[in-house]
């Protein structure tokens, strides 16, 4: 209903206070009311059933029916909460023509309200799932994207062994470092290593170093620098150089991957239920006649759906919807891009580094095809790519076509490449080809790497080109809900022209009888050459392990035994944690093998809020070994340095200021540092990270203002949670006035800044928290206020608060 209409019958809350002890002799009003705002313009963060969904500038004025202030809703901004807008307009409430009208959300949508938290700038909006379109699920406004602050960070391994013999003693260390600096919306990154090793020279190698931003407008990534090229028709190369490529985070759930649109008819008011593996996706209700569902966002990449559509009397109707996806399938309508140039730059010796182009695109023909396409070019190479990808009721099914034309030692060849692959669960039988594919490719085909080593004169000349690739992973649930176990099988088969090739198999079966878990496994690897002569290697594997005790972190202890070529090896031993509330691991195991004899090992593993650290020491025939593992990072910011666990490609920093020892109860072992800073290892980037504080521990010398926020980060971003916090004594305060009169209910008590304390009680007490030992502060009551002062004793550790009596100072009384 827009302002300038005829409410229906605007009403004013109404407080009963006779209930309260005290109450008819004081003014409630302030502490009742609720989102009190004065009129002007606010940028706040805008929530829709509590999801951040923008941060907009919101105009606040009076509504000249009820004289309550109230935000201004205009079209984009009820669009942007979910609304249904085409249910507003067929209702006559909303007309687009106006689109800066004015609107009163409480008033057009039944049971829809909202509230304004002033002192976070966040304006909360509770609207009935009825009145909300299905729009794009997971989508948040970019504007709230975070692009972090400046910061500059090392995520480090290292990793030292120490092992020795009768002959002599080795000592070898390694750190692998990746460091990043952030400035802004651009993101610096390294990969190097450095490695020593008794009786070698010491070796440092940077792997690549690059930078890399957001580009919006187009939903992708700009990279400059060492980098490698996508992967979706060709093979990935190391290069010096620029990439544009599309980022699918930066969609909404609904947009990203792959999902088939389901359509259908309805004959009345029905409720249509999406279901996968009986687990139910999506649920909405759709108007008589055609729909069309588009957003929904399956669980996996296989399994086919079941649509159920549920009329107004009950009838139901079940159809299935075929869904098998693979890795090149991309919504209708979507497009999947990458574009890179540069100079190739292998880290092998003697490589040559020609210039060249590579370019894929995907993009969504309709529901269940997409079409593919690529292009690779260098000075004396050609590479064209073409192909699509199918969603049936067999499965998921692609098939593209690559021709290529080298010309190397100056000699020229072309050839083709064909490959397929499929992927498929099959419901019925809950078996999974997560992925089945084969390639074949002509004696002349070369890929881009094949074309550099035949251009390279320092390292050594392929001896044959490959022909022919066929993977196969399949997994197998046995006995459906009364599970048997499962099964696993994995196959390759690799061959090259004019050489041999390689073959390998495995197998496995996984089951648990009672808290006794067991599985066996087998493998079968060949090597092949150019005379058809294999070398064949064989491994059987049985592992069983099963709890010592009855209580939820009792020791384990396990048995493993393997045959393979070279003989038969047995381990056994137990790992558990240290304690109950430990986040410290140990291993204790002993084994015999045919080849090694009898050895022995113990490592014990911890994880603490700056790094991770394992140690281990091994004993067998002939030598002792003893290792040190730590990994972890350090991030260098605008409020200091601190030190954390191993962090992830976008992080966050919780900063509650000056509060040491304060614990993240959502990421395990992480607490603030002597700054008030924690680091959070990871986040989802362009997605809502909510952050909650372990308030349990804090004492009572602590106060937060609030101990949950949300963020959403950029990709690579550091982005900081800040949250207020206060240290002090927390005082029961007899509230008086002059004549030791109790004060009566509802006073406020403010400090020196205005700041509210605290609300007295019937009683006239107010429990608040103090940060200094001695200050003034105002009382105010019914209009009235009055200055009162205290000077607190020596604090005493052992309560949980003080008492004091807070007298109003003689002449301060008054209006």
């Amino acid at each position: 209903m827009a302002w300038g209409e005829e409410p229906a019958q605007p009403q004013e809350e109404v407080y009963n206070t006779t209930f309260f002890q005290g109450g008819a002799s004081v003014d409630l009003h302030t502490l009742l009311s609720t989102h009190r705002v004065l009129p002007g313009k606010y940028r706040v963060d805008l929530y829709s059933n509590d999801v951040l969904v923008g941060r907009r500038d919101i105009e606040f004025a009076p509504n000249a029916h009820n004289g309550k202030v109230e935000p201004c809703m205009t079209v984009d901004l009820i669009q942007q909460l979910g609304v249904d807008l085409q249910k507003l307009q067929d209702q006559g409430l909303l007309d687009p023509e106006l689109p800066q009208a004015c609107h009163d959300l409480t008033s057009m949508i039944d049971k829809a309200t909202w509230r304004y938290d002033s002192s976070r700038l966040r304006l909360y909006f509770s609207v009935p799932q009825l009145a909300m379109a299905r729009g794009l699920r997971g989508f948040v406004d970019p504007e709230l994207w975070d692009e972090g602050v400046p910061a500059g960070f090392i995520n480090y391994q290292f990793n030292s062994n120490r092992s020795s013999t009768e002959f002599s003693t080795q000592v070898s260390n390694n750190l692998s470092m990746r460091n990043g600096i952030n400035l802004g919306a651009w993101r610096l990154r390294n990969e190097s290593n450095l490695s020593t090793r008794t009786g070698h020279a010491n070796t440092f190698k940077s792997n690549r170093s690059y930078v890399q931003r957001d580009v919006t407008a187009l939903k992708g990534q700009f990279s400059a620098g060492e980098i490698f090229s996508d992967t979706e028709l060709f093979n990935s190369v190391r290069y010096r150089g620029v990439k544009l490529a599309s980022d699918e985070g930066m969609r909404a759930d609904s947009e990203r991957g792959y999902a088939p649109i389901i359509r259908g008819v309805a004959d009345s008011n029905a409720v249509v239920e999406i279901r996968q593996d009986n687990y139910i996706l999506y649920t909405t209700t759709v108007p008589p006649g055609p729909f069309e569902i588009s957003d929904i966002y399956p669980t996996g990449s296989n399994g086919d759906l079941e649509v159920v559509i549920i009329e107004a009397d009950g009838r139901r109707r079940i159809s299935k919807q075929a869904f098998s996806a693979l890795p090149t399938m991309v919504r209708e309508g979507q497009l999947k891009y990458s574009v890179s140039a540069g100079q190739y730059a292998s880290n092998a010796e003697g490589a040559a580094s020609p210039s060249f182009v590579s370019s894929t695109a995907a993009y969504g023909i309709n529901s269940n095809l997409t079409g593919i396409a690529g292009l690779q070019a260098s000075e004396n190479f050609q590479a064209f790519s073409l192909g699509a990808a199918k969603n049936t009721s067999l499965g998921a099914v692609s098939f593209d076509l690559t021709q290529s034309s080298s010309r190397a030692q100056g000699k020229t060849t072309q050839g083709n490449s064909v490959r397929a692959l499929y992927a498929k669960t099959f419901t019925g039988t809950d078996t999974s080809f997560t992925l089945a594919a084969y390639r074949y490719s002509t004696e002349g085909y070369r890929s881009f790497s094949d074309h550099v080593e035949d251009i390279s004169e320092g390292i050594r000349p392929r001896s044959g080109s490959s022909k022919t690739r066929t993977d196969l992973t399949v997994n197998q649930t046995l006995g459906g809900t009364r599970q048997y176990g499962s099964l696993y099988i994995n196959g390759t088969d690799q061959r090259y022209w004019n050489r041999g090739g390689s073959r390998t198999f495995s197998a496995g079966y996984s089951n648990n009888w009672g808290e006794l878990n067991y599985s066996l496994s087998a493998s079968r690897s060949l090597d092949i050459d150019e005379r058809g002569v294999s070398n064949t290697d064989n491994q059987v594997n049985l592992s069983v392990s099963f709890p010592l005790g009855s209580r939820p972190r009792s020791p384990r202890a396990f048995v493993s035994t393997t045959s393979d070529r070279i003989g038969n090896s047995t381990q056994l031993g137990v790992s558990g944690y240290l304690s109950d509330n430990s986040d410290s691991f140990y291993s204790v195991q002993a084994g015999d093998s045919s080849q090694g004899g009898e050895s022995g090992s113990l490592s014990v593993n911890t994880r603490t809020s700056i790094a991770d650290i394992s140690v281990g020491y091994s004993k067998g025939r002939g030598f002792d070994s003893q290792n040190v593992n730590v990994s972890g990072s350090v991030i260098a910011h605008g409020g200091g340095v601190n030190l954390g666990q191993t962090v992830g490609e976008t992080f966050a920093l919780v900063e509650v200021a000056g509060i040491s020892g304060v614990e993240i109860s959502t990421h395990s072992g992480v607490t603030t540092g002597n700054n008030g800073y924690a680091v959070i290892p990871n986040t989802q980037p362009y997605r809502v990270n909510w952050l909650s504080l372990d308030t349990r521990n804090l004492g009572g010398d602590v106060e937060l203002d609030s101990a949950t926020q949300q963020l959403v980060p950029r990709r690579g971003a550091v982005v900081v949670a800040r949250f207020e916090g206060r240290k002090g004594r927390r005082i029961q305060f007899e509230l008086v006035d002059a004549q030791n009169r109790s004060i009566p209910f509802g006073a406020s008590v403010e400090d020196a800044k205005g700041v509210q304390l605290a609300i007295s009680d019937p009683t006239g007490k107010a429990l608040a928290m103090v940060e200094d030992d001695s200050a003034t502060l105002t009382i105010k009551w019914q209009g009235k206020q009055c200055q009162a002062a205290y000077a607190l004793a020596p604090k005493q550790e052992k309560v949980n608060y003080e008492r004091f009596k807070l007298i109003c100072l003689p002449g301060t009384e008054g209006r």
